[in-house]
């Protein structure tokens, strides 16, 4: 069952939400508009507002789906654990998109949610003091990403939670870069999310 469990999440991580509503709304390819990411924010930066807050809210969707389904079904913490990195894993390296795609986030912060809400609040606070310590949006993510396998890990009180943490920290920290992250280019181009609501799509 835990392979069917991971296929299912991979399969379910693997639906290109961002391509497909840019697809849709501009009948264009999203991997080569803007910073080329499959995800919410190039979506934000190169279609819509819109349209990124609706791929936010699937992928935040994807998440939890993982998790609500697998808990119904009594799965066991490694196969809920599992199936959600592999749900992860199919929105980065989609099968229908020849393996690109998104960063996996939002999917991860919506099985985040349910798994420990705890977990989501307190990296949160530590993102924030990180920022006004480090005055740097992107290396306070680091230390938030770097921080999410201990505070789970505690939080949930397993050696498994701790490991699933730090798995999930390791596969978003290989592709964070400063030249290639649309949040940090929102964050330093625009001086409050009002201002980027209202600006206009990146050309």
């Amino acid at each position: 069952m835990t392979l069917i469990y991971v296929l299912s999440g991979y399969l379910l991580g693997s639906i290109p939400i961002a391509w497909l509503i840019t697809k849709l709304h501009t009948g264009e390819d999203l991997r080569v508009m803007g910073s080329g990411n499959v995800g919410v924010s190039n979506v934000a930066l190169s279609v819509a507002r819109w349209a990124g807050l609706l791929v936010f809210l699937s992928e935040i969707c994807k998440g939890m789906i993982v998790v609500l389904v697998l808990r119904y079904l009594n799965a066991s913490a490694l196969q809920v654990y599992a199936a959600v990195l592999a749900a992860i894993f199919g929105t980065r390296w989609s099968v229908w998109l020849r393996f690109a795609g998104g960063r996996g986030n939002s999917v991860g912060f919506g099985a985040m949610i349910l798994l420990s809400w705890q977990t989501f609040v307190i990296g949160a606070v530590v993102w924030i003091l990180a920022r006004l310590i480090l005055r740097s949006s992107f290396w306070a993510t680091r230390v938030c990403l770097i921080s999410w396998p201990v505070i789970f890990g505690l939080l949930v009180g397993s050696w498994l939670a701790f490991i699933f943490g730090a798995l999930v920290a390791i596969t978003y920290l290989s592709t964070h870069e400063e030249g290639t992250d649309d949040h940090l280019i929102i964050k330093e181009q625009w001086p409050s999310l009002i201002a980027f609501l209202l600006s206009p799509r990146r050309k």
